[in-house]
């Protein structure tokens, strides 16, 4: 013990932070490891994981409908009316949003959580699909990423 206790001083002693400064990265962090090639197969995999689509969830007409609005991210925000609900779909990925906003009817904001059930059930998504439901003004983060700016 007590020479292990030595070989730790001597090591303190001669590891100053300008001996460390001087030692090459390599000998610090271990070797740089070598990085993979891209293909565009899995760009296109990547892209077709992260992919989303915005739906409005809406009973303007009298009969509740869901409408598409933009099958493609980032969205512009001002696509989100306050006055309605909104499904963004990112079910590839195992997670369904649910937008309410602010001015939707009870009836809309009662029926947005049934219409994602069965939009899961159609697009044949998983039974383990994740459905996050967010009120206007309490946005997560991962539901804002889908837009090209927040504010």
């Amino acid at each position: 013990m007590l020479l292990i206790a030595h070989i730790a001083d001597l090591l303190d002693l001669l590891l100053t932070d300008e001996t460390i400064e001087a030692l090459p990265s390599e000998v610090v962090l271990g070797p740089i490891p070598a990085l993979q090639e891209d293909s565009t197969e899995e760009d296109y995999e990547a892209d077709k994981t992260n992919s989303a689509s915005l739906y409005r969830v809406s009973d303007v007409t009298g009969c509740m409908t869901l409408s598409l609005l933009c099958d493609k991210a980032p969205f512009d925000q001002t696509l989100l009316d306050r006055s309605d609900c909104f499904i963004l779909d990112n079910g590839s990925n195992g997670k369904i949003f649910i937008w309410k906003g602010s001015g939707a009817n009870m009836e809309e904001k009662r029926a947005a959580l049934k219409v994602a059930d069965e939009f899961i059930q159609r697009m044949k998504y998983s039974r383990k699909t994740q459905v996050e439901i967010l009120p206007q003004g309490r946005e997560s983060i991962l539901f804002k990423q889908f837009f090209r700016s927040w504010s």
